[in-house]
């Protein structure tokens, strides 16, 4: 008979916390599916959405930050060729929806600890053809956006501000300087909604805009929202410990590379021209419940994924690198280091029941190579050090106390293994 102690290995392989939990409950779930069966009046429920932002300028809720974007630049309609300055840790699909009207990104570095652009390479990067800059939270970090809003003004530029991952409820609602806040409750995404998204939009003519040219979309299938509803629910259920580590073990045997294929599966838009997938207005159902969502909303589990996260970054060696740690704000969405060999530690923390992730193709650093070799100062050398040595964390607010310390030196043990270490504090 195994010892006590014993016993412990072996309970450990037989869970595996998963890389990231779905922000919603299987109440939630079940709710969204009966809701299938009753008349759902989508005007009430953007009404009630919309009372959720305490805030005076207008409230539009759309299929996706990424049909927020779409929709704001087709009303803006810049002249080809301007300049959207962009924090260079970006999603690929906001880049490429850049690109697609015809404007070129233009990327600003950021600083590790903070997350937030540098702000004296913004300035140097600002043109005559610069019209737009769009700052992104990262992580659930909510960066102070009071001196980026005084330097827009002072250039005219449109302040943009992408929240996709920085949701906490009443802590932020966006900046009051803002000309555009976007949030989202995307599948992966904090209070989420399976899809959906805020777009807090200061000027009124720019939101009737907006509103005329959505009015033509056609609306996402019902249909459509049942089968993602479905979807997630199995994958809520398949998350759970106990069971997510034979879904690893299944992932190990039929495919090569598991960590994208358990990535893809969590995408919330798949392949293809990214314009026809989201010129769509959002279904009945899902309007119902982000209304849900947001009605019943508190911030305990913030609070308490926040205390999770502080709790582990104690506990970690102070050479060890914690992406925006340093953040005026945090609601720790991801937990993410940056170490010199990521599939090593992956590897060695997975076998060890912790789903490490090195993270999806979707986030990716915008190119600056366009930028003259003289000028080294405007490269986007952290964004770039960020993706190359990035290792995402299963640190969640359902992660036990025991299990934060014990994946702590986890971390701690193998951070000392790589070979490669003292490159990585360099970083």
């Amino acid at each position: 008979m195994p010892t006590h102690s014993g016993l412990k290995p072996l309970l450990r392989k037989l869970k595996v916390y998963p890389r990231l939990r779905l922000h919603i409950s299987f109440a939630d779930l079940a709710a969204s599916l009966c809701s299938f069966i009753y008349f759902s009046d989508d005007s009430q429920h953007i009404r009630e959405i919309q009372s959720f932002w305490q805030t005076n300028k207008e409230v539009l809720v759309t299929l996706s930050v990424r049909t927020s974007l779409d929709l704001l630049l087709q009303s803006l309609n810049l002249p080809p060729g301007s300049e959207v300055l962009m924090s260079a840790v970006n999603i690929r699909d906001m880049v490429e929806i850049v690109q697609r009207h015809k404007l070129v990104p233009v990327s600003v570095d950021i600083s590790l600890d903070t997350l937030a652009p540098k702000l004296d390479l913004l300035e140097n990067l600002i043109t005559e053809k610069t019209k737009v800059f769009i700052v992104a939270h990262l992580f659930g970090s909510i960066i102070n956006l009071d001196p980026y809003s005084e330097l827009c003004k002072k250039h005219n530029l449109l302040l943009f501000e992408d929240c996709a991952q920085a949701f906490a409820g009443d802590k932020y609602y966006g900046h009051d300087g803002a000309d555009i806040s976007l949030f989202s409750f995307g599948p992966i995404k904090s209070c989420t909604a399976l899809g959906g998204a805020v777009a807090i939009i200061q000027d009124k003519t720019l939101a009737s805009k907006i509103k005329s040219i959505e009015y033509d979309y056609p609306q996402r299938s019902e249909f459509w929202f049942l089968q993602r509803l479905l979807k997630y629910y199995c994958l809520k259920l398949l998350s759970i410990p106990v069971l997510y580590c034979n879904v690893l073990a299944v992932f190990k045997a039929l495919v090569k590379d598991v960590d994208s294929a358990i990535n893809s599966m969590t995408r919330g838009f798949s392949k293809g021209d990214i314009l026809d997938k989201i010129r769509y207005r959002p279904p009945k159902r899902m309007l119902a419940l982000l209304n849900r969502r947001l009605s019943n909303y508190h911030n305990d589990w913030v609070e308490k994924r926040q205390s999770n996260a502080r709790k582990f970054i104690s506990l970690l060696l102070p050479e060890i690198v914690c992406l925006g740690s340093s953040a005026e704000y945090n609601s720790f969405w991801l937990v993410a280091i940056l170490v010199s060999e990521p599939e090593f530690m992956m590897k060695k923390l997975r076998e060890n029941g912790f789903d490490a992730t090195r993270g999806s193709t979707s986030l990716t650093f915008i190119d600056a190579s366009h930028f003259e070799k003289n000028s080294p100062n405007l490269l986007t050398l952290n964004s770039e050090r960020l993706i190359k040595y990035v290792l995402y964390l299963p640190v969640s607010e359902s992660l036990p106390g025991n299990e934060i310390t014990y994946l702590a030196g986890l971390v701690n043990k193998y951070y000392c293994e790589c070979s490669d270490a003292n490159d990585t504090k360099k970083l």
